[in-house]
């Protein structure tokens, strides 16, 4: 699939779901007001316009008291890659809107996070050793 369609079609369906672009990145929730936000970046996984794209996904915590990520989901206590499995703009649109819905889940409180990581619905994400101890506490 042409990234550039890719990329126009994802922007349209996560500005559809509520995740506009701010800062550069997709923003579901407000650091100055939400316990929870999710950062989503659409990312090429190699150099070319064919090459495959991945979803990054982030999960930045209020009560942790870390800085607003600057650098997007890669700078959040929980980090997810997913791959793209869309081969199409129209099905990328459609799985834009499931992720969307699933990062929606655990806005708030922690609790619901903890139970996403618990039983598996985040997959197997990368998580900080500070969100761990967090969310055992």
């Amino acid at each position: 699939m042409d990234q550039k369609a890719a990329r126009t079609a994802a922007t349209k369906a996560f500005k559809a779901g509520g995740m506009p672009l701010r800062k550069g990145h997709h923003r579901l929730g407000d650091p100055k007001s939400d316990d929870i936000v999710w950062y989503i970046d659409l990312r090429a996984q190699g150099a070319g316009p064919t090459a495959p794209l991945r979803f990054e996904i982030g999960c930045w915590v209020a009560a942790l008291g870390h800085p607003e990520p600057e650098g997007g989901p890669v700078d959040c206590p929980l980090l997810l890659d997913r791959p793209v499995a869309a081969t199409s703009p129209a099905e990328i649109g459609e799985e834009v809107g499931d992720l969307v819905t699933l990062v929606r889940r655990p806005s708030t409180p922690a609790a619901a996070l903890r139970e996403a990581l618990a039983d598996g619905a985040l997959g197997r994400p990368l998580v900080d050793q500070s969100l761990r101890t967090f969310l055992d506490g």
